[in-house]
């Protein structure tokens, strides 16, 4: 990890005031052949009195012109506006542009795995979101046709927020319709307009979770990982279920709690397809892993966790403060006890 120096540090946004401080060994010359000029005695039968003890009071008549000399200096350099601050901080972290797309159809209540398939599919995501905290996340759900559920955010919250209303029959189409799944991700991992993808290269995934073949839909899987391929995106996929298959309860339409509770099922079985889900991840240099039941499914979302990293840098930059002012502050003090002591204890008769 590459970490630039974390020292505050001090910069001059005007450093050319810095010239005024040549002039001021000219002034003290100046002031200093003045104050002798003044001091000399008029009558040279008092030129004597110069060898007598000084006063504490004469011992201190230079104070004033210091004071002026300081006060000269602080405005130069508070013309020259002093900063101070850090200027930045490079770190190398790990961040990948990850879409989830998840199948809603009727087959994800199989309960070949526990307690059915779309329940142990979002149980296993849950766990995914903890691993990848510098990720962007964004999830698709699908069926016959593919919505987003929620666009590409940094905020995982979010994320889980909606994947904890996930349910089977939110999208009212029948069947499975993959490429379009597919296809909605690859929308969805495009750079924004104005968007440098130059400027922050992020790797991008789309992690592809069914039971099903693909059977609907304006784009078949393989066109969809072709288009993958050619984006640079892979699609690692992910095939829940027994390849046996399981039946599936379809009595109850009236939501989710009623399917869970009801045993009358369909002579409908559910079975895994896998070729189609292979050759997707095939095209694209992802990777295919089927999960029979839950525990292999939540491995299978860590692997994929540890798996999907690309080195990013990231650069913080932080704004330096001005110091100008504490030594405006400073000077108009020295300036005011000058001015007083000129005024009252150091002054000097005419």
């Amino acid at each position: 990890m590459d970490l630039s120096p974390l020292v505050p540090e001090l910069r001059l946004a005007q450093p050319l005031w810095l010239v005024g401080l040549a002039l001021l060994p000219g002034w003290l010359l100046w002031v200093g052949a003045r104050q002798r000029a003044s001091s000399g005695w008029p009558w040279p039968a008092l030129v004597h009195l110069g060898a007598l003890p000084r006063s504490p009071r004469q011992r201190l008549l230079w104070l004033p012109s210091a004071l002026r000399l300081a006060v000269l200096v602080l405005l130069l350099l508070a013309l020259a506006r002093p900063q101070v601050g850090r200027t930045h901080e490079t770190t190398t972290q790990h961040g990948v542009d990850i879409m989830l797309a998840v199948d809603v159809s009727l087959s994800m209540l199989a309960r070949d795995i526990q307690p059915n398939r779309i329940e142990a599919a979002k149980a296993a995501v849950r766990a995914f979101l903890a691993e990848t905290k510098t990720d962007r996340l964004g999830l698709v759900v699908f069926t016959g046709r593919a919505f987003t559920l929620c666009p590409l955010t940094s905020d995982h919250a979010v994320v889980a927020e909606l994947l904890e209303r996930t349910r089977v029959h939110m999208i009212s189409a029948p069947s499975t319709a993959v490429g379009d799944a597919l296809g909605t991700c690859l929308n969805r991992l495009q750079p924004a307009p104005g968007e440098d993808e130059a400027a922050t290269p992020r790797s991008r995934v789309v992690i592809l979770l069914t039971d099903g073949e693909s059977n609907a839909g304006a784009i078949t899987p393989r066109e969809a990982a072709l288009a993958a391929a050619r984006m640079g995106v892979r699609v690692p996929c992910v095939g829940v279920g027994s390849a046996a298959g399981a039946p599936v309860p379809v009595t109850g339409w009236s939501g989710q709690e009623e399917f869970m509770q009801n045993d009358d099922y369909s002579l409908y079985i559910a079975r895994m397809e896998e070729r189609e889900l292979r050759e997707v991840a095939d095209l694209t240099g992802g990777q295919y892993y089927r999960a029979t039941d839950a525990g292999a499914l939540a491995r299978i979302y860590q692997q994929i966790a540890a798996m999907e990293q690309s080195a990013i840098e990231v650069q913080r930059v932080t704004r330096h403060e001005e110091r100008f002012a504490l030594l405006a502050l400073l000077a108009l003090c020295l300036l005011l006890v000058e001015l007083g002591l000129r005024a009252t204890w150091l002054r000097v008769e005419q």
